[in-house]
Parts: C-alpha cells; sequence; structure tokens
C-alpha cells in the first residue's frame, strides 16, 4: 500500500491536510481523508479551534486514519488552542467507531433532534423596549444583511442561492425581534409534513440571556399552530451547550440522534 498526500488541494484544504491511500498492484484507491479547520470562539467557547476529519472509502486502512489523525493532532498542538478532532459517524456506524476507539476517540457529541408537542409555551413575556416583525426575506438587501450575519457567525461563505433552497420551503418566515438600538434576535421557521422546523436562531450579543431567543421561540410556535401542526423540533448540536439549555428550558426533548461526531478534546501544552 503507498500512503501519500493529494497532489491538488481539496475543498481548498492544503494538500498536507489530505491522503490518499492506494493499492500498490491495481492501483485501485483504497481510501481517503481531508482535514478541516475552523477557529470560532463565538459558537465553540470551549475549544475555538474544531477539527474535523472527513474520511472517504469502503475500506480505511489503519495507516490512512492513523497518519490522519497523527496531522490533525499536530495541527491542534502548533495553534496553542484549546481545541477538538472530531469525525462525522452515522448512528449505527458501528463498526467506525469501533476504529476511532482505539485512537482515543469518545462518543460524546453529535447531532440530535429537539421536540416540544404543541400547543405550548404561552406564557413567555416579550423583552422590554422591543417590537416584532415578521416577514419572508422577499428583500435582496435583507438576504444580503442575514448573509453577512450567518456567515459571519459560522465562519462559511453562503451565497443567495443556499439562502433560496430555505427560503423556498413551505410557510417559510423569518421572525424579527427589534430594539430602539437595532436587532435583538432573529429566527427562521418553515413546515415539513405536520412539523413545523426552527431552521436558525440568533440573539445579538448585547441582548443574550435577556429572554429574547425564548420569546422568538414562543412566536415562532404560536406560527406553528395557527397552522394546525402536531410538533415544532430543531436540529441542534450537542456541543453548542447553550442551545441545548436553551431548547430544554422552554421544554423541547431530545427525539433523535441524527449524527454521532467522535472526538478527542486537546489541550495546549
Amino acid at each position: 500500500m503507498i500512503l501519500r498526500h493529494e497532489r491538488e488541494p481539496i475543498d481548498g484544504q492544503p494538500i498536507e491536510n489530505t491522503f490518499c491511500a492506494i493499492d500498490e498492484r491495481s492501483g485501485e484507491v483504497l481510501g481517503s481523508s481531508v482535514i478541516y479547520t475552523d477557529y470560532n470562539p463565538v459558537l465553540y467557547p470551549v475549544r475555538p479551534l474544531q477539527v474535523r476529519i472527513s474520511l472517504d472509502g469502503a475500506r480505511i486502512p489503519d495507516a490512512l486514519l492513523g497518519a490522519t489523525i497523527a496531522r490533525a493532532r499536530e495541527i491542534c498542538v502548533a495553534s496553542g488552542e484549546f481545541s477538538r478532532i472530531f469525525v462525522h459517524c452515522a448512528p449505527d456506524n458501528h463498526a467506525l467507531m469501533s476504529r476511532l476507539e482505539p485512537f482515543g476517540f469518545l462518543d460524546n457529541d453529535g447531532l440530535v433532534r429537539m421536540q416540544l408537542r404543541l400547543p405550548a409555551m404561552h406564557s413567555v413575556k416579550a423583552p422590554a423596549g422591543c417590537a416584532v416583525v415578521y416577514d419572508n426575506l422577499s428583500d435582496p438587501l435583507e438576504c444580503k444583511y442575514f448573509l453577512e450575519r450567518y456567515n459571519k457567525l459560522y465562519n462559511v461563505e453562503r451565497d443567495l442561492a443556499w439562502l433560496n433552497q430555505f427560503i423556498d420551503r413551505p410557510d417559510f418566515m423569518r421572525i424579527l425581534t427589534v430594539a430602539p438600538t437595532g436587532m435583538a434576535g432573529e429566527i427562521l421557521i418553515w413546515r415539513e409534513s405536520y412539523s413545523g422546523v426552527i431552521g436558525y436562531i440568533q440573539t445579538s450579543k448585547r441582548w443574550r440571556r435577556l429572554g429574547v431567543a425564548s420569546y422568538m421561540l414562543s412566536l415562532a410556535c404560536e406560527a406553528f399552530e395557527q397552522q394546525d401542526l402536531y410538533c415544532a423540533e430543531a436540529n441542534i448540536r450537542v456541543r453548542y451547550p447553550h442551545m441545548l439549555k436553551l431548547m430544554s428550558s422552554v421544554g423541547f426533548t431530545q427525539s433523535e440522534l441524527l449524527m454521532r461526531y467522535p472526538g478527542i478534546d486537546i489541550n495546549p501544552e
């Protein structure tokens, strides 16, 4: 087996963060990997550097897995930051979990679906001094401002085509909570079958922990109830502790594990 870096960058990642395992005799690609880094202290205040390993191939050789994890560790140590290495793993992919465990990966992160039976949440009060605006992001300028906020928060480069796939969903709506000094928070919602989906919620920094997010969730649930929907739901990453706490505080409970993110926590030396 030959283990080498890819000859060209993958998804903009440098070639030293890519690996490819090739059968020496047949030339068959046995597996490949790419390492992605995301430094985001807003979303990950405890471990700002998130290093994701993407694996491709039905058979991932041990040498490929070991080299990729070693490179990911090297990135974390060189950063001097509290960091985390993780891999996407389907809930029922026990074979991959068993391959990762000897390298120190723990099954302590993931993407979960939170649900709330309707009707619910009618006692949440509006934050003092705030007004509510409902729209469907039909204004191109509002779409531009939303994408700027979203891309800054998540460290990504989403465009209008990406946003339109949500705007075009049934009963799409944006709910804004507006303060005299500007936007306090916003939430995007739509309908899927008999469920109301909360696709995005964000509170401006100066308005956090003042009840803005709880209030917007209550408004979203009222909108869902007006459509005679059965429940409200949102997909939340376990490592967003503030979001899990928020959703649980207003009555949402975990209904399904959508994806595992087994990982290793790395501390600066």
